[in-house]
Parts: structure tokens; sequence; C-alpha cells
């Protein structure tokens, strides 16, 4: 063999390799495209799911729903409200704290 046919040999393979590379770019391309034909809805309907979910978990957090607020309490002694889980967790500790500090508002 000589130079020329090695030559003729490698560019022979390589138009070959490349139709091959052609064949597979667009047999892919089309699997993917029917793939997603299929998938599409699927796809919309989960990321509109998803939206729908995270709204109403931002409108239940903002606007009250789900009984996530804390109760408040007029403050005794004081003229403002506070939560009442802080109250009734040591009652004994803010009325001291009141008598220490009568006009610290703490609230």
């Amino acid at each position: 063999m000589g130079v020329e046919e090695e030559m003729q040999y490698v560019v022979e393979k390589l138009k070959e390799a490349l139709l091959a590379v052609e064949n597979f770019g667009g047999e892919a391309i089309a699997w993917f495209g029917g793939a997603l034909q299929v998938a599409l809805p699927w796809i919309i309907a989960a990321a509109a799911l998803t939206l729908l979910f995270c709204f109403c978990r931002c409108c239940f957090s903002c606007c009250g729903g789900g009984g996530r607020r804390e109760r408040m309490m007029r403050a005794p002694g004081r003229n403002c409200t506070m939560p009442r889980s802080v109250f009734e967790s040591n009652p004994k500790g803010y009325f001291r704290n009141l008598r220490a500090h009568p006009r610290d508002q703490l609230c």
C-alpha cells in the first residue's frame, strides 16, 4: 500500500464515521422529540401543580390560614399585646419582670 491509498482509506473511514454520527444525531433527535411529545402534557401538569402548591402555601402563611398564627393577648400591666405562649410559659417570671421594670415595654 502506498501513501495515497492509505490516505484514501482514512478519508473513506472518516466519511463513514461522519455519516454514522449524522444518522445517530438525527435518530436521537427524533426519539427525544417523540418522547417529549408524549411527556409534555405530564410536564405541564406537574409544573402547574407545583405552582399551585407554592401559591397556596404562600397565601396560607401570609393570610393567616392553617392556624399557624400565634395567639395574642393583652399584656397584664402594660398597654400592648404579647404572644400568649410567652406569658403562659412563665407567668411568674413575667410579673417579676413587670415589678422590676415597670416602665419597660417588653411587648
